[in-house]
C-alpha cells in the first residue's frame, strides 16, 4: 500500500507533455486533422490549438482563415478516445463562450494578455486548468500575479531563439518564489532544451509541431517535425521516469559486481 501511494504521488508530479498546433494548420481543416492524427501516435498528454480575435481571420494569409467549430468538436472527440487533453490558446473571453459546447480540458492565455484580469478571471471560472504564458514579463510581474491568482499555472518562456536567453533556471527561481505551478514553453530551435526543463521539474512542457515540408509556418523555427516526435516523446518519458523521487535507499550488492 505504501509503495502504491508513493508511486501515485510520483505519477502526479511527472511533467506533462503538451504539443501545440498553434496556427500551423495553415487554416486547413484537412491539415489540422492530419496533424492531430499524427499526434495521437505519440504518447503526449495534451494538444492546443490557437484561437485569436475574429478580426484576425481576414483571409489575407492561409493561416488567417477561420476553421469551423464543427472541426474542433471532432478533434476534441478524437483526442478524448486516446485520453489526450484538448486545450485552447486564447486572447479573448469570447472564445470561452464560443467553445462552450465543446469539451475543452484546459486554457492557455497568450503572453500578450498576461495583464488582462477579465480574461484570467473568466478562464478560472470554467474550473479548468489555466496556463498563463510569461514571455513578455518579469519575475516580479509573475509573483504579483500569482498572489492575485494562485491557481494559475505559469509558463516560463522566451521569444528569443538565442539559447542564452532561454534562461531555464527561471523555472527553479520561480518555483522558490511562488506557490503556483511553473511550466515551460519552447521557443528555441534546439528542442533538447525540453530535457533540461523536465529535469528542473517543470509541471508541463509546451512545444509547437509542424509537418515536414517546404511551407514556412507561423511557428516554424521552434516547431518540432511530427515525423520525429514519437521518438522524442519516448525519450522524454524515459527521462521523466529516471528522475525518481530523490529518496535513496540501501540495496543489495548485485552478483554481477563480482563477475
Amino acid at each position: 500500500m505504501y509503495y502504491l501511494f508513493n508511486l501515485n504521488n510520483l505519477l502526479l508530479k511527472m511533467t506533462k507533455i503538451i504539443a501545440e498546433v498553434g496556427l500551423n494548420h495553415m487554416g486547413s481543416p484537412k491539415k489540422l486533422y492530419k496533424i492531430i492524427k499524427d499526434l495521437m501516435l505519440s504518447k503526449i498528454d495534451g494538444v492546443t490549438v490557437q484561437i485569436l480575435d475574429d478580426e484576425y481571420y481576414d483571409n489575407s494569409k492561409s493561416f488567417r482563415k477561420k476553421i469551423d467549430m464543427s472541426v474542433y468538436k471532432k478533434i476534441s472527440n478524437l483526442l478524448k478516445q486516446k485520453k489526450i487533453k484538448f486545450g485552447i490558446a486564447i486572447v479573448n473571453p469570447k472564445t470561452i463562450q464560443d467553445f462552450k459546447s465543446i469539451k475543452v480540458d484546459f486554457w492557455k492565455i497568450l503572453s500578450m494578455k498576461f495583464f488582462n484580469d477579465n480574461l484570467i478571471k473568466k478562464t478560472l471560472l470554467t474550473n479548468k486548468e489555466v496556463y498563463l504564458s510569461t514571455g513578455i514579463v518579469s519575475n516580479f510581474d509573475i509573483k504579483k500575479m500569482s498572489e492575485k491568482y494562485n491557481k494559475l499555472n505559469f509558463i516560463h518562456t522566451s521569444f528569443s531563439v538565442d539559447l542564452k536567453k532561454t534562461n531555464l533556471l527561471a523555472i527553479s527561481k520561480l518555483k522558490n518564489q511562488i506557490k503556483s505551478k511553473v511550466s515551460f514553453g519552447l521557443h528555441a530551435a534546439t528542442d533538447e532544451i525540453i530535457i533540461s526543463a523536465i529535469t528542473l521539474r517543470a509541471d508541463s512542457v509546451f512545444f509547437y509541431v509542424k509537418q515536414r515540408n517546404k511551407i514556412i509556418y507561423p511557428d516554424h523555427e521552434h516547431a518540432i517535425n511530427l515525423d520525429t516526435l514519437k521518438y522524442k516523446v519516448k525519450t522524454w518519458r524515459e527521462i521523466i521516469l529516471s528522475l525518481g523521487n530523490g529518496i535513496k535507499k540501501r540495496e543489495k550488492l548485485p552478483t554481477w559486481v563480482f563477475e
